[in-house]
C-alpha cells in the first residue's frame, strides 16, 4: 500500500510540473504573440482592444482567486489541490513576479515557495516502477 502511495505522489508531482511548464509556455507564447501584433501595422484602436481584453482576462482570474481566498473562513485558509494548481498556473502564465504574489493573489510568498518546493522535492520511491512487487511474485 505504501508503494502505491509513493507512486501516486510521484505521479501527482509530475502532473503538476507538466501543468506548470505548460502554463509558463502559454504565457510566453501569449506575450510573444502580443508583441508580434504590436509590430504589425494595424489600427491603434484594434491593438488597444486586444491588450485590454488580455488584461481583463488576467484581472478576472485574479479576482476569482482572491474571492476564493476571502471565502475561506479560517485564519490560514487551506487550498485544495485544484486551487493550488490554478494559482500556480496563473503565476506562471502571466509571469507574475514571486515577490508580488501576495499583493496580486492574496497568498504569502512563503506559501508559494512551500508549494513549489513540495513539487520539486518529491523523491522517487526506492523501488523502480517497472519492478514486480513481492506480492505478485509470490502469487505467481
Amino acid at each position: 500500500m505504501a508503494e502505491n502511495l509513493d507512486v501516486l505522489n510521484a505521479a501527482v508531482s509530475l502532473l503538476v510540473r507538466a501543468v506548470l511548464l505548460a502554463a509558463r509556455f502559454s504565457g510566453r507564447v501569449r506575450r510573444r504573440s502580443l508583441k508580434r501584433l504590436v509590430a504589425m501595422d494595424t489600427g491603434a484602436k484594434f491593438k488597444e482592444i486586444l491588450f485590454l481584453k488580455d488584461r481583463v482576462y488576467q484581472l478576472e482570474m485574479q479576482v476569482s482567486i482572491l474571492q476564493k481566498h476571502l471565502g475561506k473562513k479560517s485564519q490560514s485558509p487551506r487550498y485544495t489541490v485544484r486551487e493550488k494548481l490554478l494559482i500556480l498556473c496563473h503565476v506562471e502564465a502571466f509571469q507574475i513576479p514571486r515577490r508580488k504574489v501576495s499583493r496580486y493573489l492574496g497568498i504569502t510568498r512563503s506559501t508559494l515557495y512551500r508549494w513549489l518546493h513540495k513539487i520539486e522535492d518529491q523523491e522517487p520511491s526506492g523501488t523502480p516502477a517497472n519492478k514486480t512487487s513481492a506480492e505478485i511474485a509470490m502469487l505467481v
